[in-house]
């Protein structure tokens, strides 16, 4: 998915202070607003890369890739929250900030420490995903995190990802419910019920996976409020 929405804050952080949040979901955005305000482009910014090189240059040096991912551990479950070590992209593997990391880590003790992998392209179905696995060696994987990784590094920013599981190596995700999310990250319900009636073989997977996002939101809840903590009680 492309990162269609970015935060900076905490609300109540000085300007220097902040740090940037990106999300490509609307439901993750909703989520995160709670404790970080939305940014817009400026007309003249052509893109992601331009913004968040503006962003750094106006004082802002930590980011962080936030939201939903999928499983390549069979021990992960729908909302378990994964703090990434590194994230495997393809230019290469790019490390997370330790310090921002282990604080993360002492904030959230249920949540678990390795590597994401950030992909392009959607992995739907089980077998797939264990491939992934074995060539990563990641935990979960992502379509966000590489992109923000990359320019974290191009920007000299600390950098963290900060991701909830919200469908297990052994759940399907069903061409519809991929065909229903925009390329700005709103989710249509009118094309998911026009598609449902045109695949309803589709459906069990759906409800499975309208299931799984009531406890990723639960725990993406909570991440927001350990990060607006987070730039607060650390000196990055």
């Amino acid at each position: 998915m492309p990162i269609t929405r970015l935060h900076r804050g905490p609300r109540t952080a000085a300007e220097a202070g902040r740090a940037l949040i990106c999300a490509a979901l609307a439901l993750e955005a909703e989520l995160i607003e709670r404790q970080f305000e939305r940014e817009s482009w400026e007309p003249e910014v052509a893109d992601l890369s331009e913004f968040i090189g503006r962003v750094a240059k106006d004082g802002c040096r930590r980011i962080v890739s936030y939201g939903v991912s999928g499983a390549l551990c069979p021990d992960l479950r729908s909302g378990d929250i994964v703090v990434g070590s590194e994230v495997v992209a393809p230019s290469g593997n790019i490390s997370t900030d330790d310090i921002w990391s282990a604080w993360l880590l002492s904030a959230i003790p249920t949540a678990v420490y390795g590597p994401i992998v950030g992909i392009d392209i959607p992995v739907s179905v089980s077998a797939s995903r264990g491939d992934l696995r074995i060539r990563s060696g990641a935990l979960a994987a992502d379509m966000e995190s590489h992109v923000i990784a990359q320019l974290a590094a191009a920007n000299a920013l600390r950098f963290v990802a900060l991701r909830v599981v919200i469908d297990g190596v052994g759940r399907n995700v069903s061409p519809t419910a991929l065909a229903c999310v925009s390329s700005h990250g709103e989710i249509s319900r009118w094309r998911l019920s026009r598609m449902l009636l045109e695949r309803p073989c589709d459906t069990l997977d759906v409800l499975r996976l309208s299931a799984d996002w009531l406890l990723a939101r639960k725990a993406l809840q909570y991440c927001s409020d350990v990060l607006g903590a987070s730039v607060h009680a650390i000196e990055l």
